[in-house]
Parts: C-alpha cells; structure tokens; sequence
C-alpha cells in the first residue's frame, strides 16, 4: 500500500503566509520613508557645502559676493539669491562656473533644495568674518549649541528648512530639522 505524500498548500497555510508577507511590509514601509527623508537631508546637507564653497570661490576670484544682500543682517533675498544662482552658473564677467547645475535647479527661483524649495544664504556683508547675532537663524544655532548671543565666526552661511514649512527656526534647530552649513 503506497502511501501519497502532501504536495499542495492548503487554504489555511496560504493565508498565513499572506498574513506575515503583510505584517513584515506594513513594518517595512515607514522605514522606507525615513531612509527616504535621511537621504534627503544628507543631500541637502552635500549641496550646502557645495554652495558655500561656490560662494566663497566666487568671492575669492572677484573679491566680493556674488551678489549685493539688502538687509543689514546678511540674508541674502530671494531675488537676489536668484540673481546670485545665475552668476554661480557662468553668467558673471569671466564666464566662469562656480556651481554646476543639477537636477534642483529653476531659472525664476535658484538652486533648489531637495523639497523643491531654495536655499537660504547668509553673507558676511562687512567681510569683518562673522555673521551677526542678529540674525534669526543664527540665533537658533546658538540657542541649541549653547551659545547664546555670540556671531558666527563664519563669512558664508547656507541653510535650509528641510521638508517643513514651519519657520519657526529656534524650534526647528532643537529638533534637528534645519540643514546646514556654517
């Protein structure tokens, strides 16, 4: 008498299998999403110290910035950071190129950060190689480092919000949501 062995699934085990396929991607998936933002503020990050360094190598060859900052504190505006973006790519006097444009890039709104939005820059406007105190976002580095009331020794400072649209900078420092690069 031949015995027959089981070769098929049956119903039960087939909808276990399903269970845990389920269970084990409903853990995966917000994982995914703060690998996702991670990267993000690591290229952010990467394309503030590229855009500082373009800056500063701007600065050296015609020895001012590349563009005039308005405010007495050195926050460069957006039309002006705009301005700024198209002489960093070449549409200065020696036709030279600072900064190669990438993906983030929009002719009416500069260099874009990873979400879709334009960097911040900060400039040492009296070239004495400090940012003021008086600066808000300043004041937020300060107040989570501990260090209140002291400038940035500092002559370029290049941030940005991150995927928040809150600009409440003190707490965005605190929890560690503004990129920068000082």
């Amino acid at each position: 008498m031949k015995t027959s062995s089981r070769k098929r699934f049956t119903l039960i085990e087939l909808l276990v299998v399903i269970a845990i396929i389920a269970i084990l991607a409903g853990l995966i998936f917000p994982a995914l999403g703060t690998v996702r933002n991670n990267a993000r503020k690591s290229k952010a990050s990467s394309e503030c110290q590229s855009l500082k360094a373009a800056i500063t190598l701007y600065e050296s060859e015609f020895s001012c910035w590349p563009t005039k900052s308005e405010n007495n504190d050195g926050l460069v505006s957006a039309g002006d950071y705009v301005t700024m973006c198209k002489i960093l790519t070449g549409d200065n006097t020696k036709k030279m190129v600072f900064y190669e444009v990438g993906v983030g890039y929009d002719e009416s709104k500069g260099f874009l950060d990873p979400w879709g939005k334009p960097y911040n820059v900060i400039l040492d406007n009296d070239f004495d190689g400090k940012i003021k105190n008086s600066v808000a976002v300043v004041n937020a580095v300060n107040s989570v480092n501990g260090r209140s009331g002291q400038d940035l020794r500092v002559r370029v400072g290049v941030f940005s919000y991150g995927d928040y649209n809150s600009t409440d900078l003190t707490k965005l420092a605190k929890a560690k949501k503004l990129v920068t690069s000082w």
